[in-house]
């Protein structure tokens, strides 16, 4: 059976990790000096930036008959053991699936009293460990307190707040960094020659950017695009539905034109093929901070706009329409757009009129608006993202982020628009409009009502827009 190159190229010791130099040093000397005096370990940080794959590197230390400088040798009988998962002595634990008081004291806490059979330590690895509730945090408490001589607790979670602190303290921990796009890049770049691919290093480069510091997605990216052939730019493009930075710039080079009629085909023509909309926001954020120097000023205004998008963009139900929605408020020529690109975008001045005296009788006509179109206010975005962060997974919690937009909140009542039928008849019923307004009026202090109405999408989006 043919490995995939993340499985392949996952690291068997210390020294073959990348962007973890200042973990890696530590571990090394740890096991160099006093790898018996066993305690237990807290690894945390983003995914796939190494944290299991370390746990399983130092259970195979503290265990190694051979040790080499701190790293595992992976050729005794115990390295290989725990490689080819044939020993009841290491035992890797998803909390995902195991979160409950008993998976802990029959997975771990009654094995835990006996001696192990084949390794010299007993090693458990319990990977996503904040997922664990209150019960099972207890019980795992009890046994980490009063450790035995022969059994080592390596924890790693994403999310490190979420354990508790009488855990934390009881561990030695470490932080896990985003690797840089650079190490990743050179790694892939590595990867690329062993493999016999041909590539591209702004492909490589690519695939570094948008794996935002993961090793691990950045290989499996690799391995996808690998199926076309070479590694191009195009390639990686049209597999995994990203945008070059030569796009990019020509997308913002649009927007200092202040071309609102190629700026939305734009919008529509990345829709139209594919493109991750929210991804894409990403990565015009990251090019900005990247080459902020360059047009400072300009870049500084876009960079605020795209975090609004990105704010929104994962909430809406047609992403094209958030990018035309937020980009139309600074192509308008109304104050706001003004005072935002005033200082990167020169703006055209009107032609001297000659004063004209109006007649007598003659009513002054009130000024065509240039304001943007309406919008929900950004309070009342984070209010309804925090409903639905709150609601449980379900056809509900669905409908509701793909098809409905709170558009404002005043004096106690929640204006609703559903542009889908099927969300409609869900907030039909009593107890989720029910549910809907007991969590409104718990985020926002006071009693708020739900008024709900439908609006057909294309209705919806052309009353926002002003079209």
């Amino acid at each position: 059976m043919q490995l995939s190159l993340a499985n392949k190229y996952r690291p068997q010791t210390f020294d073959s990790m990348i962007g973890q130099q200042h973990i890696i040093g530590i571990l090394k000397a740890k096991m160099q000096s006093n790898r018996d005096s066993l305690q237990n370990y807290l690894l945390t940080g983003p995914r796939g930036t190494g944290k299991t794959t370390s746990a399983r590197i130092l259970a195979k230390a503290i265990n190694c008959l051979d040790p080499q400088d701190g790293n595992p040798c992976n050729h005794c009988v115990n390295c290989q053991t725990i490689n080819e998962n044939k020993t009841l002595d290491y035992v890797e634990i998803d909390a995902a699936s195991h979160t409950g008081v008993d998976n802990i004291r029959e997975e771990i806490l009654d094995k835990a009293l006996y001696p192990p059979t084949v390794l010299k330590k007993k090693i458990y690895v319990i990977d996503e460990v904040h997922m664990l509730s209150k019960g099972a945090f207890n019980s795992l408490l009890k046994t980490i307190e009063e450790p035995k001589g022969n059994v080592c607790f390596i924890l790693a979670t994403t999310e490190i707040q979420k354990v508790p602190d009488t855990i934390v303290s009881r561990c030695q921990t470490f932080l896990f960094r985003k690797v840089s796009e650079q190490e990743i890049a050179d790694h892939l770049e590595e990867i690329c020659k062993t493999e016999g691919f041909e590539y591209e290093k702004d492909a490589l480069q690519l695939i570094a950017m948008i794996s935002d510091g993961g090793v691990r997605d950045s290989i499996k990216y690799l391995d996808q695009v690998s199926i076309l052939g070479k590694i191009t730019t195009d390639n990686v493009s049209k597999f995994l539905w990203i945008v070059s930075e030569v796009t990019i710039k020509n997308f913002l080079a649009l927007i200092k034109k202040r071309d609102k009629k190629l700026i939305f085909d734009e919008i529509d023509r990345l829709n139209e093929q594919g493109i991750d909309l929210f991804q894409f926001a990403k990565q015009v954020i990251g090019l900005l901070d990247k080459h902020l120097l360059e047009d400072t000023a300009f870049y500084l205004s876009i960079a605020e706009v795209f975090s609004g998008i990105l704010r929104q963009v994962r909430y809406y139900p047609y992403p094209a329409v958030v990018f035309k929605m937020e980009l139309w408020k600074i192509l308008n020529d109304g104050e706001s757009s003004d005072e935002m690109l005033s200082t990167s975008i020169e703006q055209p001045q009107p032609a001297p009129k000659k004063p004209e005296k109006p007649e007598k009788s003659e009513k002054k006509k009130p000024e065509k608006s240039n304001a943007s179109p309406s919008s929900p206010a950004q309070e009342d975005w984070d209010t309804w993202v925090q409903v639905l962060q709150t609601l449980p997974e379900g056809t509900l919690k669905s409908n509701l982020t793909q098809h409905a937009i709170l558009e404002n909140i005043s004096n106690g009542t929640a204006k609703l628009v559903v542009t889908n039928k099927i969300a409609q008849i869900s907030l039909q019923k009593q107890e989720n409009k029910a549910e809907i307004e007991k969590k409104l009026s718990e985020i926002t202090g006071e009693t708020t009502v739900l008024e709900i109405s439908f609006e057909s999408k294309e209705a919806y989006f052309a009353r926002n827009l002003g079209i």
